[in-house]
């Protein structure tokens, strides 16, 4: 019986994350960009092979689900988390980035009315969401089926 309950205990998991990949398809490629924070380069493909969460901040918002994304994933190093600030705003949030630029600026254009969009390691935006509390939790769900899974460490034979 046992065996029986693990294969149902699996395979209600793989069906659950395929159902939620088919959710969360590709919507297409986030637009090239390229800026300067404190004399680092940070581009599109400097992101690359990383989850990325974008806020664009065209308003102020409540920081505490800002931060809720933050403190929950910022242990992994696959994720990155970028503000996109609006040039009337000079508010910063613990843990954001802040781009000013012109290829910044056509990304607020491009994804107006949109809070957050997750991208994924291909540069491939996955969704949108608005900041409230009916898509916190769908969005921490689907960050959490994108992000990269952990690789293994393989064991290794000493020689003799």
């Amino acid at each position: 019986m046992l065996p029986l309950g693990s294969y149902l205990y699996l395979s209600g998991g793989v069906d659950y994350r395929l159902a939620a990949l088919e959710k969360i398809q590709p919507k297409g490629e986030l637009l090239d960009f390229e800026y300067y924070l404190g004399g680092v380069a940070i581009s599109s493909r400097s992101l690359k092979n990383k989850t990325v969460l974008i806020h664009i901040n065209e308003g102020s918002h409540d920081s505490k689900y800002l931060q809720r994304f933050y403190d929950q994933f910022k242990q992994s190093a696959n994720i990155e988390f970028l503000q996109i600030v609006s040039d009337s705003l000079v508010q910063e949030e613990e843990g954001f980035n802040k781009v000013y630029s012109p290829t910044a600026n056509a990304i607020m254009e491009a994804y107006s009315g949109k809070d957050i969009i997750l991208v994924d390691t291909a540069m491939q935006v996955r969704s949108y969401y608005d900041l409230n509390d009916s898509t916190v939790n769908e969005l921490v769900r689907d960050i959490s089926v994108i992000l990269p899974l952990k690789k293994k460490s393989s064991i290794k034979m000493k020689d003799r």
